[in-house]
Parts: structure tokens; C-alpha cells; sequence
């Protein structure tokens, strides 16, 4: 019976805090007046005597009405959850008003809701000076650049125009100028190897016991190039005794047989057996050596003509 008494005391006294506005439970803000696109506070606590009852929070989400909230804080009196701060911003100009909502009080095991009624904010549009904030559209913009700025630059490229062409007209004329160089004729692979003698003949008196061996060597070298150019034949990797007798397997080769193995005989001795022939032995050697080039040269001089 009391348990019924109490609740019927406490649902009217509902009734007469909900007429009353909830002993004071309504929204307040730090203004009432916002530019648009600026964040306030909006701020709701709750009576002292209210405390000591258990309370249902509202939970909040990004939004409240058409308000984004940007952050949620909650008062706390010491001992007990005060309230809560909200961080609000509006995007809708003219009078936008705060949704109501409600608070649950538990009493003996039985909810209370109360409302927490709206409350209208005015957001104002800040303002826009058209005039000087745009400009006609249709207006000549200015290109960023001018024809004159280019002038250096042509003036560059013209200069290695005119640069290029006296060059390449210089360089022309000056290759007219220039005689062409007389083509001589081909120097006959005999006289090159008569001349090559010759000149190692005026060194055959002059000749050191250290040089012999090279004396020697570059006469021989002097036919094998001959051979190479007239015949068609490298012997410069043979052997005295290969080169004969590939040389004499030649029925043509049978008369220039004998100075050849002469020539190759004596360098061998020279180069092999450290022999010291002396100015006339060199002398001899050398004269061998033309014998057997002009017995070439015999046999040969129809195919060079």
C-alpha cells in the first residue's frame, strides 16, 4: 500500500516538474546569437537534489538536431556525474532550434523521464562584400605574359641562326681553297724490298756482336713480307725448313730455290747457333737476298704489269 502511495506522490510530482520545466533542467549556451559556421558551448546541469537519484544519460552521436557536435564533456560535481558540456556548430542560417530531450530518474525502481525543453539559437550569415570579393567573369585576364618578354629569347635564337650559316659558308669556301693531294702510285712490292736491303746493306759495316742476331732477322722479315704481298703466301709463322718446302713444291719457284735456302741457312746460324759472320759475310747475305728478289720479280713482273 505505501510502495503505491509513493509512486503516485512521485509520478504527480512529475507531472508538476515537467510543468515547471523540470526544476530548472533547460539548456543553456554562452550565446544566443552565432555567426554562421562558429562553435559554442551548449551546457545542460542537473539540481543538486538530483543528484543523489540515479540518472539515465542521454547518448549523443555527431549530431544533435542540425547541430554537429564536435566534442562532448562531462561535469562532475565531486561525487556524482554533474551534467554535460557540448561543443556545437551550426550550418543553417535563421532561427535553428535545439532538439529537447529527456532524462531518465530512477526512484525505487521505477523511471522518471523528464524533458529537457528546446531552445532556439539565431546563426547569422557573415557578410559578403559581392563588389569586392568578384570580379566580371567575362573581364580580359591577364595572360601572365607579355610579347616583349620574348624579345631576348628570338634575339638568341637569331644570332645562332646567323651564326651557323657564316660558319658552314666559311667552312665551304675554305674547302674549295684546298688543293687535293696528288695520288702517288702504288709502290711496287720489289723496289720496296730492294729498297729495304739497301738500307740495311750501308749498316752491314757498322753492325755490333749485340745487333747481329737483329741485322739478320730483319733481312729475312724483309722476304717473308715480300712473298706475303706478292704470292699470297704467310710464312711469317714458319719455320726456315716449312718455308722451303712449301716454297719448292712450286714448279715456277725451282731457280729461286737455292738463295732462298742460302739466306734462311745463314740466319739460322746467326739466330741458333750464335754465330758472328763478319761485314763481308753481311754483305753477302744481302746480295743473296736481291739475287732472289729479282728472280721473283723475273717470273712475276708480267702478272704486276
Amino acid at each position: 500500500m505505501k510502495n503505491k502511495i509513493s509512486f503516485f506522490l512521485l509520478f504527480s510530482l512529475a507531472l508538476v516538474c515537467h510543468g515547471q520545466g523540470g526544476f530548472g533542467l533547460a539548456w543553456k549556451s554562452e550565446k544566443d546569437t552565432v555567426l554562421l559556421g562558429e562553435p559554442f558551448d551548449l551546457t545542460l546541469e542537473i539540481p543538486a537534489q538530483k543528484l543523489q537519484r540515479e540518472i539515465i544519460w542521454p547518448s549523443f552521436t555527431d549530431s544533435l538536431g542540425t547541430f554537429e557536435i564536435l566534442q562532448v564533456n562531462w561535469l562532475d560535481s565531486g561525487e556524482y556525474r554533474a551534467g554535460f558540456k557540448l561543443n556545437i556548430v551550426g550550418y543553417d542560417s535563421g532561427s535553428v532550434s535545439i532538439p529537447a530531450i529527456e532524462l531518465g530518474f530512477l526512484d525505487q525502481g521505477d523511471t522518471i523521464w523528464l524533458e529537457i525543453p528546446s531552445k532556439s539559437i539565431e546563426i547569422l550569415s557573415p557578410l559578403v562584400n559581392l563588389e569586392a570579393d568578384f570580379q566580371d567573369i567575362l573581364a580580359n585576364p591577364d595572360p601572365g605574359y607579355h610579347w616583349h618578354e620574348f624579345i631576348p629569347i628570338f634575339s638568341i635564337i637569331l644570332l645562332v641562326l646567323v651564326l651557323g650559316i657564316a660558319l658552314f659558308w666559311y667552312l665551304r669556301r675554305k674547302r674549295r681553297k684546298i688543293p687535293s693531294a696528288p695520288v702517288l702510285p702504288a709502290i711496287n712490292p720489289f723496289d720496296a724490298a730492294i729498297h729495304a736491303l739497301d738500307s740495311l746493306s750501308h749498316q752491314a759495316g757498322n753492325v755490333s756482336d749485340e745487333e747481329i742476331k737483329a741485322f739478320y732477322t730483319d733481312a729475312v722479315d724483309v722476304l717473308r713480307t715480300l712473298v706475303d704481298e706478292v704470292y699470297c703466301l704467310d710464312v711469317s709463322e714458319m719455320s726456315s725448313s716449312e718455308w722451303l718446302s712449301v716454297w719448292k713444291r712450286r714448279p715456277e719457284n725451282e731457280l729461286t730455290g737455292k738463295e732462298l735456302a742460302f739466306v734462311l741457312y745463314v740466319a739460322d746460324l746467326v739466330k741458333f747457333a750464335k754465330q758472328q759472320p763478319g761485314p763481308a759475310e753481311r754483305s753477302q747475305l744481302i746480295e743473296a737476298a736481291k739475287v732472289f728478289i729479282e728472280a721473283c720479280r723475273k717470273h712475276q713482273q708480267p702478272n704486276l704489269n
